[in-house]
């Protein structure tokens, strides 16, 4: 028995070093592909690459805001993350978390008497307005067979237009406060509605708005890892995942399954958007930035679908997103040469992970075959 426990712990730890050498050999493969792409733009890979770096880790103030433009995308790839444990796509992310804007931005307006309370009280109103958008297609799909890929992208088309509607109407800003306002926008939100700034913990203070949203997500990615590997609900997710029909025999009902992935996909969902209107505006604005539950399904692909490697992942891309001002200032190449290095990362990390997932389930095969013989052996000399 204790032989067979070391062995399994170090079968993890191979397994563990293989998936870290299959991520180096990505990253080193995709940056000498964006080397090649840089000297024929004759500049040096070396100073790009040096100066995308220098302006997130260079100073307290770059990490910090690369920090902020990684905090939504955690939000948004774990949402990913979780359907797509359960075999769902929820490319819905996106629509999720504009209707989630809105609907926090009520609470943010009129909920002000709660005091401290406020705060907590818009990001529960954010989830609840998330979920309650991916309880559409979470239904239509347990009882219609509609696939959640289609009718995802038709809500998102359908919260953009809600949320116009009601920034136009029952949202619009009523108190002018005696200056001009432009009228497609809410009221200000009060102090008690924003996300604390944690810029003065970084030496940086309150002009980077750095918040508590950040360490509010790697809080979720904690509570996602727990959820689909030491919960029943996450390891029913995972048989499903893997296997319907092996998880139907086994008494596992899909359609509940789906439905509450979906509802805490869809929370999470909701949070995406709160840096944007908590941390960054005072208000919710109709021109809110978009694109974020689409990023957030690379970003996902990128972290592989765990918690922990979406974390990585979106710091991997803030790095590269804020490495765009870099390449502007200070080198001669195209700024698009950013968009070509996420897409080239995408690919080969997904690839390489596939080859190594391959070898450690080959070598799970041959492991448990020859466990197999020896019990076999050990049966044949038993008798």
């Amino acid at each position: 028995m204790a032989t067979t426990a070391v062995s399994a712990r170090r079968e993890r730890v191979v397994e563990f070093a293989e998936q870290v050498v299959a991520f180096v050999v990505a990253v080193a493969i995709a940056l000498g592909i964006g080397s090649l792409i840089i000297l024929g733009y004759h500049d040096s890979p070396i100073a790009v690459y040096s100066a995308v770096v220098k302006f997130s880790f260079g100073s307290l103030d770059g990490f910090s805001r690369m920090l902020v433009i990684a905090t939504p995308l955690i939000f948004s790839a774990l949402a990913v993350a979780v359907c797509y444990k359960a075999a769902m796509f929820n490319i819905g992310v996106e629509g999720q978390y504009i209707v989630a804007m809105g609907v926090a931005s009520v609470a943010a307006v009129h909920f002000g008497f709660l005091g401290p309370l406020h705060f907590p009280m818009v990001l529960v109103f954010a989830m609840l307005g998330g979920m309650a958008w991916a309880a559409i297609p979470a239904v239509l799909k347990v009882k219609t067979g509609a696939h959640e890929v289609v009718t995802t992208i038709m809500l998102n088309s359908i919260a953009v237009s809600l949320v116009a509607w009601a920034l136009r109407g029952p949202i619009k800003y009523h108190d002018t406060s005696g200056a001009f306002n432009i009228n497609q926008r809410t009221d200000l939100f009060p102090n008690s509605a924003m996300s604390p700034n944690l810029g003065h913990l970084f030496g940086v203070g309150t002009d980077v708005p750095l918040n508590l949203l950040f360490p509010i997500g790697i809080l979720c990615a904690v509570l996602v890892w727990f959820l689909l590997k030491r919960t029943r609900l996450g390891y029913e997710a995972r048989a499903v995942g893997s296997s319907p029909g092996s998880a139907r025999a086994g008494g596992i009902s899909i359609g509940a399954i789906q439905i509450k992935m979906f509802l805490i996909s869809g929370a999470l969902a909701g949070l995406v958007g709160m840096q944007q209107i908590l941390g960054l505006n005072n208000y919710l604005p109709l021109n809110y930035e978009t694109g974020l539950g689409f990023t957030g399904i690379a970003v996902a692909f990128l972290g592989q679908n765990n918690p922990f490697g979406i974390v990585a992942a979106a710091i991997m891309w803030a790095v590269l997103s804020r490495g765009q001002d870099a390449i502007l200032i200070e080198t001669s190449v195209p700024v698009e040469i950013i968009i070509i290095l996420q897409a080239i990362l995408i690919l080969t990390v997904v690839t390489a992970f596939q080859v190594a997932k391959r070898r450690i389930a080959r070598r799970r095969l041959r492991l448990a075959g020859s466990q197999g013989q020896d019990f076999e052996d050990t049966d044949l000399e038993a008798a």
